[in-house]
Parts: C-alpha cells; sequence; structure tokens
C-alpha cells in the first residue's frame, strides 16, 4: 500500500473510505511532566462500516447473536401464543384497562376467544395482557357510554371467581359475549344472571365510604392554591377527576393520589359556567365556579375542561335533589 494525498477530498469522501475500506490507528502515548515520563497509553483501533467488519471476521459473535436475538422477536410477534389443539371461535381488536400501581391506561391488543379460554394478546412487545380459562368466569356485563373521542360504544366486564373485573374494550362486545356464552354452554358451565360488579374506579375505591356511591365522575382540572417562598400562595392548575356522591362532591388530585377537594352536597349554594378572567394570558377561560358555605364563610371553587363537559357538570349538580337554584 502506498498512502496517496488528494487536495480535492472532502469530508464525505474520507468517511466514505474508512466505512468502506476501514481504518486503523496503532499509537503509542507517553505523558511527561518536568521530563519524567509517568503516564503511558497503548492506541490499537479498527474503525471501519459493519459489513468491513464482518466481512474480516470482526464482532462475527456479536453480529450472530443480534440476528438470532432479532428472529426470535419476530417468530413471537407472528405467532400466536396458543396451546397445542387450542381452536380460535373469534379474534376482534380489542383494549384492556389496566390500573395497578400508578399506570392507568388501555392496551391494545387482539382479543381471542378461543375454545378453552379468553385472552388478549399484543404483538409488540409479544406478551399476554389478558386471559382467563372459562371455568374462571362467573359473569358477564356491558355497559355503553362514550368513549374518549366522545362516541357511543360498547364496554364488556368479565367478573371472575375471584372477585376481579376485566375491563374490556373489543371493537363490537355483543359478539364477543354471545361467543362466550355458548362456549360456557357448550362446557356446561353457568354464568351468574346480573351479577353485581364491584367498583371499577381505582381512585373511588379509596376514598368512598359505606354506602357511598357515585352518581357522577369524569376528569377535570382543578384551580388550588399553591404554597409560595415567603409564605405567599399561588392559584395553578391541577389535573385530576371529580366525582359526584350521593353525599359529597370530591376532586382527586392524580399526582398525589389523594382527595384534594371535597364538599358536601347541603353545603353547595351554586354552580354556573361561565368565562373569567384569571390574568396574564387567561384573560377569557370557560370555567365552573361551585359556590358553597365553609363554616360562616361563602368560597368559590373553579374547575375547568371543555365547553360540553363543564355543561355537563352544571346540569348534574343543579338535579333540585342537590341544590336548588
Amino acid at each position: 500500500m502506498e498512502p496517496t494525498r488528494d487536495t480535492n477530498a472532502t469530508l464525505v469522501d474520507l468517511l466514505d473510505r474508512i466505512l468502506d475500506k476501514g481504518l486503523m490507528l496503532n499509537a503509542d502515548v507517553i505523558i511527561h511532566v518536568a521530563g519524567i515520563p509517568l503516564l503511558g497509553v497503548n492506541l490499537k483501533a479498527c474503525l471501519a462500516g459493519m459489513e468491513t467488519m464482518l466481512k474480516y471476521g470482526v464482532w462475527q459473535d456479536w453480529d450472530e447473536a443480534q440476528r438470532a436475538i432479532g428472529a426470535e422477536e419476530h417468530r413471537k410477534k407472528k405467532q400466536v401464543p396458543l396451546e397445542k389443539g387450542e381452536e380460535v371461535i373469534l379474534k376482534m381488536f380489542a383494549s384492556q384497562w389496566y390500573s395497578k400501581g400508578i399506570y392507568h391506561n388501555w392496551q391494545p391488543g387482539h382479543l381471542y376467544v378461543t375454545d378453552r379460554r379468553v385472552f388478549l394478546f399484543r404483538k409488540e412487545p409479544a406478551e399476554v395482557l389478558f386471559q382467563c380459562p372459562y371455568e374462571e368466569i362467573k359473569g358477564m356485563a356491558t355497559e355503553r357510554k362514550a368513549n374518549i373521542a366522545r362516541k357511543e360504544t360498547d364496554y364488556l366486564y368479565l367478573l371472575r371467581k375471584s372477585g376481579e373485573v376485566a375491563q374490556l374494550h373489543p371493537t363490537e362486545a355483543l359478539p364477543v359475549k354471545e361467543a362466550i356464552e355458548e362456549r360456557m354452554k357448550a362446557l356446561g358451565l353457568e354464568l351468574e344472571e346480573n351479577p353485581v360488579l364491584p367498583l371499577l374506579d381505582e381512585r373511588a375505591r379509596q376514598f368512598l365510604s359505606d354506602k357511598e356511591e357515585i352518581i357522577h365522575s369524569g376528569k377535570m382540572s382543578y384551580q388550588m392554591a399553591e404554597s409560595r417562598p415567603g409564605g405567599t400562595t399561588a392559584n395553578v392548575w391541577k389535573y385530576g377527576h371529580l366525582y359526584l356522591t350521593n353525599w359529597r362532591l370530591v376532586w382527586w388530585y392524580d399526582f398525589d393520589g389523594k382527595v384534594a377537594f371535597e364538599v358536601p352536597l347541603d353545603k353547595i349554594t351554586g354552580v354556573e359556567v361561565k368565562r373569567k378572567d384569571l390574568g396574564g394570558m387567561l384573560k377569557d377561560k370557560l370555567v365552573l365556579d361551585l359556590a358553597y358555605r365553609n363554616g360562616a364563610e361563602d368560597e368559590v371553587a373553579t374547575f375547568s375542561d371543555d365547553e360540553d363537559n363543564l355543561k355537563e357538570w352544571q346540569k348534574v349538580i343543579r338535579e333540585p335533589l342537590i341544590i336548588s337554584t
């Protein structure tokens, strides 16, 4: 090999040469202080594109291991985890509500009703999100309500004999329910008629008292007074969920996981949706003002969300059995 020098070569040419042909570095560095050698470094490095590296046998073991991992992941994605001899009766896109720990969300996948069980499988990353043999199903129920896009749709609830409830949202809940009922009938298994489902809201379980029932609930931001340095306070918006029960109105702060505001129903004196100047950039914000008695004082709690949700809450709280307006 003879060194060459091209004065017209660019950085792109250099990178192309390194990736295609490769670059070998071999350097000895000795660091002196006051003429005394203190530190010695011996550098040997090889820099090249992966194809060039593999061509000369460098990192071949690593490449084979990575290809094996990739092939296994690809196999898992394409292979539905059916047991030997298990037959699929119905397959449908669906999601399940996951609410363990601080994570609360709908997990999407494909729902399989087979001759042995019901399970929800996600391809990437490959995982069975939910499964339940027919012998463990105690009862089923459907509920029609608005989804996150405010479209009316059906939800399916599977009540296990252990007392747990699986909340499923298939594309069509009725065909899934009928397929499960037919299979359980064929297996000689009975379903409880009109099962009583336990409270499904994990937040509400933590603050509801005995015989206290939820009348209405939903997401809602609340203007909370927050302490500032120097002993001052400032009003800031916090995200959470509002609950109307047969006894009180409760706002649950999602971040802290606790009740941050509550007022008995007999203390509520008025509720109004209006535009309000909150200062700064919020000079014309649509809010729901809730007036209530706090001891001898009249106070106002302010909530905010989209207009439809605010008006719905205004209507619910204004029911004659709750307050007179």
